[in-house]
């Protein structure tokens, strides 16, 4: 009997499913879009029954492609973009639209909180973490100032994942990557802090939120009512997962504590594991990591990959349509994009793009755009700048890192750009060291198929399913010493930029 594991990732733009065998290499692979709704500004939701519609679909279609026996799944995981927020009824049904992580309405609570002087010690201190807007604790002082209404209709306060893994089992729970990294736990217990809660002024909400579960643990049973939607066996084991940046960096093999994981997309992530908390330190976020004796920290902000997305959608692709009454995919309108950046060589005058098309505290308008262009200037350099300022984004958060860890280690590389050549060098370009690329198709749905296998007990524990089940390293991209050079003069220039332009100028 073939011992194959499901795994199943809600990220920022759709919903993956993939079947793995114990060996790591896909059998089967299936997604489906999910659409981005912002009804205003610096808002981004998501319908939660399409979302689910989405995973039913994605998990169809897996099994549907090899003609796989669904009794040689042995389990299933899931694993999804962490914060935002999911408010459920009590049978799964969704109270209001979904919050994706990357929405910023909640920015208003933010600068009020930020604004106490004992924040730090109530809150910063217990979590290891900044606060944000896109948190589900900020989210949830912003719905009651706004839809109070929305209380009373809520039995459960979920992630995204969390919510899923309810859907197909019936099974209301939390998971603690997830659980420890959203605002609401004390990092060092575990454990559901009411002091803190109540500090934030959301201390009612504690009764909406679900009991804990762990990333390895089973935390559930599919339904015999998604069985009979999917597909699946009924009574196939789920384990709990992981929020998809612990699951990345599972995929990634990242077992030591002097290497770098870099995901690349929607957000831009970076992250080392620890063996100890910094609760002195300013942290963007910590979270508890599957193998229950590391935490994961990282320096993030949700303007990644986004930035270019957005520009090729909105700008290249709609000049192109405009032209061309064919359809065009986005494949064939990002190769036409490194086609026109090769043509030219960059230099230190060349314009450069503000990476924030999803809202930022680091700027006063908190804004994106372009900054130095000319007459001599065109679409090619445009291009070439919106790619830059993603690896600049990367380069401001692990210039953070390297404060308060030494990382003498290499530097391992997934997300949408480790799959283009040509942005990968610019990466190791701007960061200056050699960058390994992770060899997984789907960093997140292996990374939540391995907690799967642990899970089922196909591995006895986390070091053993990643070393059977990962393999780390694709190919080596090598840095350019004379483009070294010049990334660092362009982000130099980029930095004084920001400082120039930063709140704490004009506070």
């Amino acid at each position: 009997m073939p011992n194959y594991v499901l795994g199943i990732d809600n990220g920022g733009t759709a919903t993956k499913a993939a079947i793995y065998d114990e060996n790591g290499r896909i059998v089967a692979l299936d997604q489906a879009k999910l659409e981005t709704l912002t009804p205003h500004a610096m808002w981004t939701e998501r319908d939660m029954e399409q979302m689910w519609q989405a995973n039913l679909q994605a998990i169809r279609r897996c099994l549907a492609q090899e003609g796989i026996d669904p009794a040689d799944i042995r389990a299933l995981s899931i694993t999804g973009h962490g914060n935002g927020l999911y408010l459920s009824t009590a049978d799964g049904g969704s109270v209001r639209h979904g919050i994706i992580s990357t929405d910023c309405r909640a920015q208003e609570i933010i600068d009020e909180w930020l604004t106490r002087p004992d924040l730090h010690t109530q809150v910063q201190a217990k979590t290891c973490s900044t606060v944000w807007a896109g948190q589900p604790a900020a989210l949830l002082a912003w719905l009651d100032r706004y839809e109070p209404d929305v209380f009373e209709a809520t039995e459960y306060v979920f992630t995204a994942k969390d919510y899923i893994r309810f859907r197909l089992t019936g099974e209301a729970k939390i998971e603690l990557t997830d659980f420890t990294g959203i605002t609401l736990a004390n990092l060092t217990t575990g454990d559901l802090d009411m002091e803190m809660l109540d500090y934030l002024g959301i201390g009612h909400w504690a009764t909406k939120i679900p009991p804990r579960c762990r990333s390895t643990e089973i935390a559930g049973y599919v339904s015999d009512d998604v069985a009979g939607l999917t597909g699946l066996r009924p009574g196939t084991p789920v384990a709990g997962g992981a929020m998809d940046v612990a699951t990345c960096a599972v995929a990634a093999g990242l077992t030591t504590q002097d290497e770098l994981c870099v995901v690349t997309g929607t957000w831009s992530i970076n992250q080392i594991l620890s063996p100890v908390v910094h609760p002195e330190e300013d942290i963007f976020l910590t979270t508890s990591y599957p193998d229950d004796s590391s935490y994961l920290i990282l320096e993030a902000s949700p303007n990644g990959v986004a930035n270019l997305e957005w520009y090729l959608k909105n700008v290249i692709g709609r000049i192109i349509s405009t032209f061309t009454p064919a359809p065009i995919s986005d494949r064939e309108i990002f190769s036409l994009c490194e086609r026109l950046i090769s043509e030219f060589t960059p230099s230190r005058e060349d314009p450069f793009f503000l990476p924030f098309i999803n809202g930022t505290t680091l700027t006063e308008d908190g804004r994106a755009g372009f900054v130095g262009l000319t007459q001599i200037h065109d679409i090619r350099h445009m291009i070439r700048a919106v790619y830059e300022a993603v690896v600049f984004c990367h380069m401001l958060h692990i210039e953070k890192l390297r404060d308060y860890r030494h990382l003498s280690g290499g530097i391992r590389f997934t997300g949408g750009a480790a799959n283009s050549l040509m942005w990968a060098k610019m990466f190791a370009d701007g960061f200056g060291t050699d960058l390994h690329i992770v060899d997984a198709e789907e960093s997140g749905t292996l990374g939540a198929a391995i907690l799967a296998a642990v899970g089922c007990g196909i591995y006895p524990d986390l070091a053993t399913a990643a070393a059977a089940m990962t393999k780390p390293s694709r190919h080596t991209v090598t840095p350019t010493p004379e483009f070294t050079d010049l990334f660092a003069q362009r982000f130099e220039h980029f930095k004084r930029y920001i400082n120039r332009n930063s709140l704490k100028q004009h506070s």
